[in-house]
């Protein structure tokens, strides 16, 4: 029977035993029995997941790790496994088919490798001698890894390690808050692939790119949020690989640029849409049109442009104030987008007038659109202070094609067609005709 003495120098050599033994006890475990010079007090367990458990919650002296257990093999469970043993010493266990694993995992941070069928009880007692005789190097060793989880642990960046079939490894706590979990354990049962990145394909694409390259640095891509949010982070990463070249993990940082992504986005918008009425604005459109005239170059189409110009807009905003004009401007627009087709694009041109872009239509078809547009004008009546005011307008359409030179002859087309129907009196549609072209709108009628 042990005398205390003898029980408290056990527990001071307390050893890790993770091997598979369900048909029959294990090498190591035999070898251990073997022992006679010096005994040591033996935690076995059969899986890794169990060997991970014991170490993440209690202090060994060493531990003894299988290489090939059921649910973990080969270098990705080492790593797994030392993530959480922090610095106790660790022996791995190799089939001699294998050895090249044991030396790639003493260069990994392993204390020594034993192939399983040369172990013996001498042999392994001579390793965790050499285990607790380097008591002093891990102590330094300890404290160097102190010094590296400070770094890692208050980074404020997300930093993670992860397999290659997208097992994560390990994480630093500013990789959990920016997914939104309140611990570690949550974040490591989830698939790197499937349940971190938002969008799979995307992820399997951003693989193959870097096990071509071996690093990405500052890629945007988006991450899911515990509560089914898109987090749009910037990502570098680099892939580990072995001494022959193979690939063993991957490793990289997150930082999240979910703001400023959509600050960016607002000032997109911002750029190429009207503050008022929230439509494309002048400068967008006309970066349209040159694109949708690129366009019918390629398919042989045609195209028309429709100029809307509201017919007494200036006495509504004399009469009534600028608030009054304002929602005046913004009821046309929502009138004019309830009458064009899916895809039609729509501009706020200019103060009162608005320009519709008709992309692979022909002069009917823009005819058909331009006229219900007016008739969704004509019914949509302007509330304002109790009274009902009238929307009129004139509408001129210009058709183009991939002939022409610029997008701007076929502007000039409706601009045109637009400022007959004004003349002829207002509220109705005109085409442009190619003898419409001696009546250009003078610079400063129409437009009131």
């Amino acid at each position: 029977m042990d005398s205390p003495a003898t029980a408290l120098e056990m527990s001071d050599e307390s050893i890790l035993l993770v091997e598979d033994s369900r048909t029959a006890q294990g090498p190591a475990a035999r070898a251990l029995e073997q022992i006679r010079a010096r005994s040591y007090s033996i935690v076995k367990v059969g899986t890794l997941a169990e060997g991970i458990e014991q170490a993440s919650r209690t202090r060994f002296a060493a531990a003894i790790l299988d290489m090939t257990l059921r649910d973990g093999m080969g270098l990705p469970a080492f790593l797994r496994f030392q993530s959480k043993a922090g610095t106790v010493p660790i022996v791995v266990l190799i089939d001699r088919a294998y050895e090249d694993l044991g030396i790639e995992a003493t260069r990994r941070g392993a204390l020594d490798y034993l192939l399983k069928d040369e172990i013996s009880g001498a042999l392994l007692d001579k390793v965790l001698r050499l285990a607790m005789e380097r008591t002093h190097t891990v102590l330094a060793l300890r404290a160097s890894e102190a010094r590296y989880r400070t770094m890692f642990e208050s980074t404020a960046a997300g930093v993670y390690q992860a397999t290659c079939d997208d097992r994560i490894i390990t994480i630093n706590p500013a990789f959990c808050t920016l997914l939104g979990y309140a611990s570690e354990d949550e974040v490591l049962k989830l698939d790197f692939g499937a349940q971190i990145c938002a969008n799979f394909e995307d992820h399997l694409g951003w693989r193959r790119e870097l096990e071509a390259s071996g690093e990405i640095r500052g890629r945007e891509m988006q991450l899911r949020h515990k509560n089914g949010d898109r987090i749009v982070v910037m990502h570098s990463a680099r892939l580990v690989r072995d001494s022959r070249g193979a690939p063993l993990y991957f490793e990289g940082t997150v930082a999240d640029v979910t703001a400023s992504h959509k600050q960016a986005k607002q000032w997109s918008y911002e750029a190429s849409h009207d503050s008022l009425t929230g439509m494309l604005n002048r400068r967008e459109m006309e970066r349209r049109m040159q694109t949708a005239l690129e366009n019918a170059v390629i398919d042989r189409s045609t195209l028309a442009v429709v100029m809307v110009d509201l017919d007494d807009f200036k006495k509504v905003n004399d009469r009534f104030g600028h608030n009054a004009g304002d929602d005046f401007l913004r009821h046309v627009a929502s009138a004019l987008r309830e009458s064009v087709r899916a895809g039609d694009l729509i501009a706020r041109f200019g103060g009162d007038e608005f320009l519709v872009m008709l992309e692979r239509t022909s002069e009917d078809g823009a005819m058909r659109v331009a006229q219900s547009m007016l008739k969704s004008l004509a019914a949509s009546d302007f509330l304002w202070t109790g009274q009902a005011l009238p929307v009129r307008a004139s509408l001129g359409v210009g058709m183009g094609s991939g002939d022409d030179a610029t997008w701007v002859s076929i502007l000039e087309r409706a601009d045109v067609a637009c400022y007959e129907a004004k003349s002829s009196g207002g509220n109705s549609v005109r085409a442009f005709r190619g003898d419409d072209a001696t009546h250009k709108r003078p610079a400063a009628a129409g437009r009131k």
